[in-house]
């Protein structure tokens, strides 16, 4: 009896190995190893192949993109371009100032007539040392329109993105004549920077804004390391074609200016664009009040509702008899 009970105990053992997997893979057949250096350090090595044809190729279209001929620079300076007694008629017609202080920019943003300028994916905001990071939200949306056409304007040259500068918005007095010890090209007299309704943008200063889809290396261990160097050699190329940047910038000014948007000005001394809000943009639509909670109408009557729904309507009085 014993030798028929081992027997059975041997096989019901080696069907339950079965079942468990011990026989799905056999002694002669190893696990598969780590990932080896060597594998990482090769996907590193074209990862940098990669990314030194986008430089080459970028390279190659930024020598292809003009810099702004003259009459396109002479169409943004004076006297070609609108006065600036006109930005100062735009500015007393469409501003909030003239702003004597700070604390009255504080009051015109806290009742949404001015609107603070942030980093986005259209442009940057340097520290600004003499004036407010505050536009009233016709000149953001104007800043808006122009990052948007900017970034249109690269895709068709088939170059990288880069962000718009901003390096002046709305002063004080106190800012103006603290900008005019060091700036001549500071007006002293009334400027459109103290109604909220222009910015400078700086044409020497790009950032680059890397797109999604521009990764190089997705799910490598070096991949943190090899998006930086992407972000330097880009911001680099930037830098060097900072002219070419320039000229595009100008064409898409100069067709803003046209279409009646704008008063561009091109300042002589400074390397800014120099831009204010020529129409008044429509303030942006409300959000759209939530939902209301059917969850107490529910247990009302069809009828209930339909009573509750005819008492709040408008009371709409009868046509005049004629």
């Amino acid at each position: 009896m014993r030798r028929p009970i081992a027997l059975a105990l041997i096989v019901g053992a080696a069907l339950a190995g079965a079942a468990g997997g011990w026989f799905v893979r056999g002694r002669d057949v190893p696990p598969p190893p780590p990932p080896s250096v060597a594998a990482a350090d090769s996907a590193f090595a074209a990862a940098l192949d990669t990314l030194d044809a986008h430089v080459r190729r970028a390279r190659a279209r930024f020598e292809r993109t003009r810099e702004p001929l003259p009459d396109e620079e002479g169409a943004l300076r004076r006297p070609q371009t609108p006065p600036y007694s006109e930005h100062l008629e735009m500015a007393d017609s469409l501003g909030v100032g003239p702003v004597t202080s700070a604390v009255e920019i504080d009051r015109y943003a806290a009742r949404g007539l001015l609107v603070p300028l942030v980093d986005t994916d259209l442009y940057t905001v340097r520290i600004l040392e003499h004036s407010a990071p505050f536009v009233t939200p016709g000149a953001r949306a104007l800043l808006d329109r122009i990052g948007r056409e900017f970034q249109a304007a690269l895709d068709a040259e088939g170059l990288p993105r880069y962000r718009l500068t901003v390096s002046s918005a709305t002063r004080t007095p106190a800012f103006q004549a603290d900008l005019r010890e060091t700036n001549r090209n500071a007006t002293g007299g009334s400027s459109s920077h103290e109604y909220g309704v222009s910015f400078d943008l700086v044409y020497t200063r790009w950032r680059y804004a890397p797109q999604a889809g521009d990764s190089l290396a997705e799910g490598t261990p070096q991949r943190a390391a090899l998006e930086r160097l992407r972000a330097d050699r880009f911001q680099a190329l930037g830098a060097e074609y900072a002219d070419r940047l320039w000229g595009v910038l100008t064409r898409v000014l100069i067709d803003v200016q046209r279409s009646g948007d704008a008063l561009v000005l091109l300042e002589a001394e400074q390397p800014v664009f120099h831009i204010t809000v020529a129409r008044r943009y429509a303030r942006p639509a409300p959000a759209p009040p939530p939902p209301p909670d059917t969850t107490a109408a529910d247990s009302l009557t069809s009828d209930t509702a339909a009573a509750n729904t005819a008492a709040d309507a408008p009371v709409i009085p009868p046509p005049p008899v004629e």
